[in-house]
Parts: structure tokens; C-alpha cells; sequence
């Protein structure tokens, strides 16, 4: 098997990125998801309200557990 026969067995094969028969001619591929970690900005802003929700809690648990604060009843 030649390369020539090779290369165009390469260009034969149906690929999903490259979409182009000729490698001289780019290939864009778009990507139009603003994913980040597979959530887009809502998620991410609820995800990091509830982190921080989550280690406020557990500091002011932390602190009076520890005697560090006191309620004055």
C-alpha cells in the first residue's frame, strides 16, 4: 500500500470533525455552547451561591462549636 493509497483512505473515512475532502481548505468548527464544566452561567452563579451558602454555615457552625462566639441570652 503506497501512501498516496493511504491518503486517500484517510480522505475517504467519514469523520465528524474534519468535514473537508481537501486538507488545504480549513475547517471551522463552531462552537456555539458557553459551557463550562457542562453548566452555562445560571447554573454556575446557583452552584456558587450555594457553595458559598454552604461555608458560611459551616464556619459559624465551626465557631461555636469551638467556644469562639457565644450567644448572650
Amino acid at each position: 500500500m503506497s501512501l498516496d493509497d493511504l491518503r486517500q483512505a484517510a480522505i475517504d473515512q467519514d469523520d465528524p470533525i474534519v468535514s473537508s475532502s481537501n486538507f488545504d481548505d480549513p475547517v471551522i468548527i463552531e462552537d456555539d455552547d458557553d459551557r463550562l464544566f457542562g453548566m452555562n452561567a445560571i447554573e454556575r452563579m446557583f452552584l456558587s451561591i450555594g457553595l458559598f451558602g454552604i461555608v458560611l454555615i459551616l464556619s459559624f457552625l465551626l465557631l461555636l462549636v469551638t467556644d469562639s462566639i457565644a450567644f448572650n441570652f
